[in-house]
């Protein structure tokens, strides 16, 4: 009856006299004859239940079915609805970044009438906040909470209760799988007749030849069962993360119910016969389809058996529920679509190319799991088709059962075109009540219990997964814009493809997937999908005309001189970085009355153009023939920019001008150029608008903007304009073809954002941005040539030029099996080396450990969205009583440096940098010169002056505040959001305990003031920077450089030997263990000459024309000792090596004194992880012993 929401006690009072507790089955803990032994013992005696659970127990309600209250005491209550009619839906949690996501739930309450919403409100609060469950289990789960796994739930519940801590026991016999016991020993409790006996249980899962993958599922899954059988009053499926919620309801669905009378049944029947008879003469709704449906709703649940405790029944019940949404949801839209301005709206999109095909895609859709819709840009696939699917499905009475989720591949796309949407169907705003349409983006949510439509990025849909590998509850999944080929998008195809095949081969046609994109090749994604089939739609109808660089050559009489960097003929010693550099006004003219009166110079074979073709060119002039043969189309050539910006804002009608660039500085370096033109002086100057992924929200939509008549718009952006945002007014591109790739080098593990040509399918993205108004023109600085013959396809996958290392780790956080053969399914699979290199980092930072088994460490680090060796440091620094600092630099790496770089300010920043120093660390009483030696503190640094600033004076003085130090205002409030959303995270995962009256998303001062709390246990040591740099090392470790001090001999090698004897200025050089590398100059280490030790921590390591370390931090020998790699100690020349190649010098006593205490340390490190809700600094002698260690460390030597 549990379904009906009726517990046994109210059940009772309908009974007589006849009372009946909650129904415990008397089974015995397992059916195999297996855990029959003496160790075994029944489990659901009357002396085995804890008193904790002995009292009367209110219904609990399963929030994934529809339920009905019939307790007199709510009876009793003057509602205008019947009671028999009330509809309760479980209210949805609290905003998590990325957990609870998707719940079935939230789709379950559309746009209701006021009536019945209040009546859910009402019974919400009485199932959730109340009762006696809610207070039996206060401190370990309450409303709002994020389900947790069953370990961490049954360790706690078995704490509170003074039990001993649950022990696991490896089944012998599992070839290629895992198989536990549980053991549970509880201590007696009680006096006289309700003394409840204690003593050891085991337990072991029914079906004994059952195994898991991994360890950890294992213990989870027989976790799950032990709370099942030890708590049966308990609402277990909501206390837990899936998959094992689900595996709850299976026990529940395979109990017998047998043993229950009949005689009782009889009467329990006639009891709920008499409560939904009850009220026939009660008052009604107005609406007559809430009228019918209830009643139709009423019969069909009279008629039903009353055995509710089938899933069978419960989803039954939800299917009628679903039915009165989806016949209100009909109506409400049969209501709008006589309105004059959905009329309107309705018009508009249908002028758009792709509604022609909307029949076609919607009846393609229904015969087929999956379907690919390529449509040129401007088509209005993005806007249009979620809506086809979801206007189809109301139209048709399935909107109640309709749940659609469109991934984007950035927050910006993702928010813009969930409110275009909105707008579109004359809903109000993402998220409100009313609308259909949400979102979900990083630190950003729009959505309620109503939502059918949500948008959201491809990390969203991901981390839904980790709960929900069925992604129940979810209709459609529309991926759009597949061409862009990121790292998270070919992720989330091979688990869709593994999906849909399971579907299939189960007989079950479910989940519907939409590829989406306007370059895709579709025969590609077709083919991998099972030849699923493919509709193409056209683009807009306003044609857009294409000018080729020889044809820009021919129109401007541009003439390209010698000492122009563009040409073959320039000679510069050094590549000078455009960052930093001064506005250069200096055109290259040498020659240029020479060439003008046609220079006839021969040029040499290197200064020639290796790709010119001189047959191509037969119509061209003389001058463009030249350019072109003494063209270096690997330099980007601003004069060439600059005058064809002028000469179309001279020569061309209205419209906006969209100028694709390939990053930041090359953005600023056009827009000084033309801020410093005679045309683009005064008011023009102010609607001359960068626009990338770095710009704050504000600045961004000024893009959209409409200028003064007369006045011409000049957006100058990155590829973020491709396909994230649409300009309408852009009437002329500019596309210089080249871009920033971040790319990977498994061997040298490191990265390098390399500049590259674009794809040609890149290419007509950027060419389809004009046009959208009016006839448009692209203007490309490439030759038709290189278009044609030299450009790929298609752009490299990031699958095959970006590190796979968290991508890996996802993978068995998501139980998918043994990494290599998971990702060897991706449409185009990444390298052996590539994955090698993965799995080897996962194995040194002690994620994953013998047969790629994840570890409790590499559990944790899968749920937080950063960098392997960024969550490490985390959690460390919880650990050692640093958390504060250690949030600050964590997200400040995972984001961006909050520091700013003007031209001509280098020198000024630096000193901002150490006049922030030079004050003590926020009252850190052991400053001194070392902890000017790292970028880390002087982040913490400035995070914790710009805080109190801004809790102190206000907005306007922590801006002045940024403005004086160099710092930019949007970082340091994002740093700010990040702080909250990690320290969130960690308190999700058990590592802190977040106070009761903060509820996650609100009150963000508060919040972030209490992280920075010092007298908190997590901060204890948050003011000593030894500890604060020793975390660091124990995070980004193996990410380690050292002078020649620091560096065995024999790893130096003759090479670097050899560049050691060449170091100049006298500063040392620095070492990675393979080759030389460089301090980035934008580190404070970049200028010292002596550093305190000669080590130090990065995280970044990047390839130009040199290996560049970004972000450093000196750290101690200690450091090392404790948090290095294998440690080899030569007793006779007393000296100790760290990996290999690592140097120190000790005692043989000390050293094999740090290698034990670091073993100990380790196994103490490994335990407080396993159980981080015993992970308080203050409690554990180890690590309080490690903290002195590294503050005697660093006093200074007498």
């Amino acid at each position: 009856m549990s379904a009906l929401g009726l517990s046994d006690d109210i059940l009772a009072s309908g009974l007589g006299n006849e009372g009946a507790s909650s129904y415990v089955p008397q089974d015995t803990v397992c059916d195999s004859k297996a855990c029959s032994g003496p160790e075994t013992i029944r489990l659901c005696d009357t002396e085995s239940v804890p008193d904790f659970f002995n009292d009367e127990i209110e219904p609990t309600v399963d929030g994934n079915y529809m339920e009905y209250s019939s307790s007199k005491e709510f009876d009793s209550v003057n509602n205008p609805v019947p009671v028999q009619e009330s509809i309760t839906v479980e209210n949805e949690g609290p905003e998590i970044e990325l957990g609870d996501l998707f719940c079935e739930e939230a789709s379950g309450s559309a746009s209701l009438p006021p009536e019945v919403l209040k009546l859910q409100k009402k019974e919400k609060a009485a199932q959730l906040s109340g009762g006696h469950i809610s207070s039996k289990i206060d401190g370990i789960w309450k409303k709002g909470d994020p389900q947790r796994i069953p370990k961490a739930v049954l360790h706690q519940l078995c704490q509170r209760l003074g039990w001993e801590a649950p022990k696991f026991n490896k089944l012998p016999g599992k070839v290629g799988g895992y198989s536990y016991a549980i053991s549970v020993l509880r201590t007696a409790s009680g006096r006289g007749k309700s003394r409840k006996v204690g003593g050891l249980i085991t337990l072991q899962l029914p079906e004994q030849d059952e195994s898991f993958e991994s360890a950890e599922d294992a213990q989870n899954r027989v976790a799950t069962f032990a709370l099942y059988r030890l708590f049966p009053e308990l609402p277990i499926h909501q206390l837990i993360t899936e998959p094992y919620s689900s595996f709850v309801a299976r026990l529940e669905e395979g109990e017998s119910l047998t043993e229950v009378e009949n005689s009782v049944e009889t009467r329990r029947a006639s009891f709920v016969d008499s409560l939904l008879s009850a009220d026939n003469s009660g008052s009604t709704t107005s609406m007559d389809i809430m009228n019918n449906s209830h009643e139709k709703l009423e019969k069909s649940l009279v008629q039903e058996d009353l055995n509710s405790a089938s899933n069978a029944t419960k989803a039954r019940r939800t299917n009628n529920y679903k039915e009165v949404e989806s016949a209100y949801l009909r109506q409400e839209q049969e209501k709008k679509s006589k309105t004059q301005r959905y009329k309107d709206m309705l018009q508009a999109r249908g002028a758009l190319p792709i509604a022609e095909l909307k029949g076609d895609m919607l009846q393609l859709l229904k015969d087929n799991d999956v379907l690919v819709v390529c449509g040129e840009t401007g088509c209005g696939k993005t806007t249009q088709v979620p809506q086809f699917i979801l206007d189809d499905m109301i139209e048709a009475g399935l909107g109640g059962y309709c749940n659609i989720v469109c991934t984007q591949p950035r927050r910006i796309a993702a928010i813009s075109v969930a409110e275009r949407v909105a707008d579109e169907r004359c809903e109000p705003l993402p998220g409100s009540d009313g609308s259909l349409v949400g979102y979900q983006v990083r630190l950003d949510s729009a959505r309620n219990e109503k939502t059918k439509l949500l948008f959201c990025t491809t990390g969203i849909l991901l981390r839904k997964l980790a709960g929900d590998k069925s992604l129940a509850g979810i209709t459609h999944v529309i991926v759009d814009e597949v061409h862009e080929r990121s790292l998270l998008g070919d992720f989330l195809l091979i688990v869709l493809k593994n999906l849909i095949e399971k579907q299939a081969a189960d007989c079950i046609h479910k989940l519907k997937v939409v590829l989406m994109s306007a370059t895709v090749d579709s025969s590609l994604f077709s083919r991998y999908f099972g030849n699923c089939p493919v509709i193409n739609a056209e683009g807009r109808t306003h044609p857009v005309s294409t000018y080729f660089l020889e044809d820009i050559y021919e129109n401007l009489k541009y003439c390209l001189s010698s000492d122009s960097p563009a040409s073959m003929k320039y000679r510069t010693p050094t590549k000078e970085k455009l960052r930093g550099n001064p506005v250069d006004n200096h055109r290259g003219k040498k020659n240029l009355v020479l060439s003008a009166w046609g220079d006839d110079s021969l040029l040499s074979e290197y200064d020639m153009n290796p790709n010119y073709d001189p047959s191509s060119y037969q119509s061209y002039s003389e001058r463009t023939r030249q350019n072109l043969k003494t063209l270096n189309e690997d330099v980007i050539d601003y004069d060439v920019l600059e005058d064809l910006v002028c000469h179309v804002d001279e020569t061309y009608p209205a419209g906006a001008i969209l100028v694709f660039l390939p990053g930041v500085s090359e953005i600023y370096m056009l827009l000084d150029k033309l801020t410093a033109s005679y045309r683009f002086g005064g008011l023009s100057s102010d609607w001359l608008l960068p626009l990338h992924s770095s710009l704050a929200s504000g600045d961004q939509r000024k893009v959209f903007l409409t200028p003064p008549e007369n006045i011409r718009k000049v957006i100058v952006a990155t590829d973020i304009a491709e396909t994230s945002i649409t300009i309408d007014d852009v009437v002329y591109v500019i596309d210089c073809g080249k871009h920033k790739e971040n790319r990977y080098n498994p061997q040298k593990k490191l990265s390098s954002m390399v500049e590259d040509w674009i794809s040609r399918a890149n290419a007509r993205q950027r060419r389809g941005r004009a046009g959208r108004v009016k006839p448009g023109i692209c203007f490309c600085l490439y030759t038709q040539h290189r278009y044609e013959k030299l450009m790929r396809s298609f752009q490299v996958p990031e699958m095959l030029r970006m590190p796979l290392v968290e991508l890996c780790l996802q993978i068995k956080s998501l139980s998918l099996g043994h990494i290599k053969p998971f990702l060897m399914k991706a449409i185009e699979p990444p390298r052996e080396e590539a994955m090698s290199s993965a799995i080897s980092i996962l194995y040194e930072v002690g994620a994953i450990e013998g047969d790629e088994e994840l570890t409790p460490l590499g559990y944790h680090l899968a749920k937080l969205p950063v960098d392997v060796l960024i969550g490490k440091m985390m959690i460390y620094g919880g650990i050692f009583g640093c958390l504060s600092p250690i949030l600050s630099i964590s997200s400040f790496l995972s984001y961006k440096s909050p520091f700013l770089y003007p031209k001509d300010e280098k020198t000024n920043v630096e000193r901002a940098k150490l006049s922030l120093l030079t004050d003590k660390l926020d009252g850190v009483n052991d400053a001194n010169e070392g902890d000017r030696q790292s970028d880390h503190l002087v982040m913490v640094v400035a995070y914790n002056k710009w805080a109190n600033i801004l809790r102190e004076k206000g907005a306007k003085a922590a801006q002045n505040f940024c403005s004086s130090y160099f710092l930019s205002s949007s970082v340091m409030y994002m740093t700010r959001d990040l702080r909250i959303q990690y320290g969130n995270l960690l308190a999700d995962i058990g590592f802190i305990d977040l106070p009761k009256s903060f509820q996650a998303g609100k009150m963000k001062d508060k919040l972030d003031n209490w992280f920075a709390d010092k007298t908190q246990p997590f901060n204890n040591y948050s003011q000593q920077s030894s500890v604060i740099k020793s975390i660091l090392c124990a995070g980004l470790y193996p990410n380690v450089a050292a002078t020649e001090d620091g560096i065995v001999g024999a790893a130096l090698g003759s090479n670097l030997k050899q560049s050691a004897s060449l170091a100049t200025k006298g500063r040392p050089l620095w070492y990675d263990g393979r080759r030389e590398v460089h301090i980035h100059p934008s580190s404070i280490n970049s200028s010292i000459k002596i550093y305190r030790y000669p080590f130090l921590v990065y995280l970044e390591k990047v390839e130009t024309n040199k290996v560049f370390l970004r972000d450093t931090s000196i750290i101690s020998p200690y450091s090392i000792l404790l948090f290095g790699g294998p440690m080899n100690i030569q007793h006779q020349t007393g000296l100790v090596s760290i990996d290999g190649w690592l140097k120190l010098s000790a005692p043989a006593q000390i050293a094999v004194l740090f290698k034990e205490l670091r073993l100990t340390l380790h196994s103490v490190l490994k335990e407080l992880i396993r159980k981080p809700e015993i992970s308080a600094v203050v409690e554990n002698e180890v690590v309080r012993s490690i903290v002195h260690l590294l503050l005697e460390e660093e006093k200074p030597q007498k």
